[in-house]
């Protein structure tokens, strides 16, 4: 059992804030229908004992989720430890590549919005898809649908 709560009823999301994707990521993730848990690192930094355990689920190393490209002096190809890479991460929160989105037993890490909608099996809103030789059908499906 690991150190990070998990629930079906709830979805955990852990990304920065400071970020164009981050900014949009909540709007996605309200779709879902769930109660959401955002984790903003660049207030509320998981632990080190927290990182290794997203890192070993995603089974990457901790230095795949990040874009070092952000941070001035350091390299891919730098010898780093998990270790040393939580401090740069700790003190360079942006440089988190996405998300992770944490929902009852599945992980995934996503670097595209959009990828949140298949995490959860989201098909165009519910539109049926259909041949484009069909007509579109506007009629009236439900009791409530008011069309301008």
């Amino acid at each position: 059992m690991g150190v990070i709560s998990r629930d079906k009823k709830q979805i955990n999301c852990v990304y920065a804030s400071d970020s164009d994707f981050g900014k949009q990521l909540e709007g996605y993730l309200e779709s879902s229908g769930k109660d959401i848990l955002m984790v903003n690192i660049t207030n509320t930094m998981p632990t080190p004992t927290q990182w290794q355990e997203l890192a070993k689920e995603l089974n990457v190393g901790i230095e795949d989720l990040l874009d070092l490209s952000k941070v001035d002096g350091v390299r891919k190809t730098s010898n780093f430890d998990a270790n040393d890479y939580l401090t740069i991460l700790d003190k360079n929160p942006k440089i988190l590549k996405g998300a992770i989105i944490i929902n009852g037993d599945k992980t995934k890490h996503i670097t595209n919005v959009t990828e949140v909608l298949e995490y959860f099996n989201i098909d165009s809103a519910g539109i049926e898809k259909r041949l484009h030789t069909d007509e579109p059908d506007i009629n009236k499906s439900t009791e409530n649908e008011n069309f301008v």
